[in-house]
């Protein structure tokens, strides 16, 4: 199991953030939004939603292809228990638990099943830095009224997976000097630990193998671009039901939310990134002049929708598979330990 003083950690963060999102609420107006919501939209926005994910299905078999070829049919019951996962365990475990299912199914070393999900959050976060840039370019959007926070996030993205993204690029370009700088250090280890830990960088960069084909990269790019459009539309569905679409918050305001809560909910967070997702969510619906209680209302609805779908559809793959939580924190626990994690 993950350590209490993580799990506990996690579930005061969600607290803290929860608090903010709700000190200011007036119950009678945000249960008024809520109940004015018109269910009709829900019915294209979950299609649409769910839509995403079959395309990042077919995305990680492109990423996986230098490894080995797998299909659809094996590896999206995985991606979908993974983004379970990470719904329901803290610190974004389901990245653990899916680097570990693949790689038992596959019969291929887990850590560059690790590796080519971290090249997909990199890509996520490239995505997303896309849309960012294009709904204030094109949306004419003023970034000034969003809260100070907010906006120094916004600022800071795109340094950050810049910088992410060419770290990966130098392991794979220069990977043998990667390997001796890294056969340096763990030479300084016991051998019981310096052996597995050397052989899991061998087999992390080789799961980094896609970033070697520019043509095959601009394909995971513009796939991730896709799957992110769907959620996008989704979003905008959700707020043609709540009211505030097209009127209050249009077509380039909901890319911009869309983009900025999901990149806060990249690093680990509390289960589901609940806390955090909201409050940021609603620093920026604010900002659009939405009130208060229908900003927190919309997306409170927005987060249980693209929430609660992956949870119910992992759980059906998780009883097809004879899985259950405890033996997925369990394998993330083992995909943790250095002698396993290089098989």
């Amino acid at each position: 199991m993950l350590p209490k003083k993580v799990i506990w950690f996690g579930f005061a963060v969600m607290a803290v953030m929860f608090f903010f999102v709700l000190k200011d609420v007036h119950w009678p107006q945000f249960w008024d939004a809520i109940f004015h919501f018109n269910l009709v939209w829900l019915i294209p926005a979950l299609i649409i939603y769910l839509l995403g994910y079959v395309i990042r299905g077919f995305r990680w078999i492109i990423l996986l292809s230098p490894i080995k070829k797998c299909s659809f049919q094996d590896l999206f019951p995985t991606l979908i228990i993974g983004f379970m996962a990470n719904n329901l365990l803290p610190a974004r475990a389901g990245e653990f638990v899916r680097a570990y299912l693949n790689g038992s199914k596959e019969k291929i070393s887990r850590s560059a099943s690790l590796a080519t999900i971290v090249v997909e959050r990199i890509f996520d976060g490239l995505a997303m830095l896309i849309i960012l840039w294009a709904s204030l370019a094109f949306g004419h959007l003023q970034i000034e009224n969003i809260d100070p926070n907010v906006q120094s996030a916004i600022h800071k993205c795109p340094y950050v997976f810049g910088f992410a993204f060419l770290v990966l690029f130098i392991l794979v370009l220069m990977r043998e000097k990667a390997m001796t700088v890294v056969g340096f250090f763990t030479r300084l280890l016991p051998s019981k630990v310096s052996k597995p830990v050397d052989k899991i960088a061998h087999t992390f960069i080789d799961g980094l193998k896609i970033l070697q084909s520019g043509r095959e990269s601009i394909l995971v790019l513009t796939i991730s671009l896709a799957a992110w459009t769907c959620e996008l539309t989704c979003y905008y569905f959700l707020a043609i039901g709540m009211g505030i679409a097209p009127s209050l918050l249009g077509i380039w305001s909901t890319a911009l939310l869309m983009a900025v809560v999901n990149i806060a909910i990249l690093v680990p967070n509390a289960p589901g990134g609940f806390g955090l997702f909201e409050y940021v969510g609603k620093k920026l619906l604010i900002s659009f002049a939405i009130p208060i209680e229908t900003a927190v209302g919309y997306i409170l609805i927005v987060h249980f929708v693209v929430w609660l779908p992956i949870n119910l559809l992992g759980i059906y793959y998780m009883g097809r598979e004879h899985l259950s939580l405890k033996k997925l924190e369990k394998s993330r626990e083992e995909d943790l330990t250095p002698e396993r994690t290089g098989k």
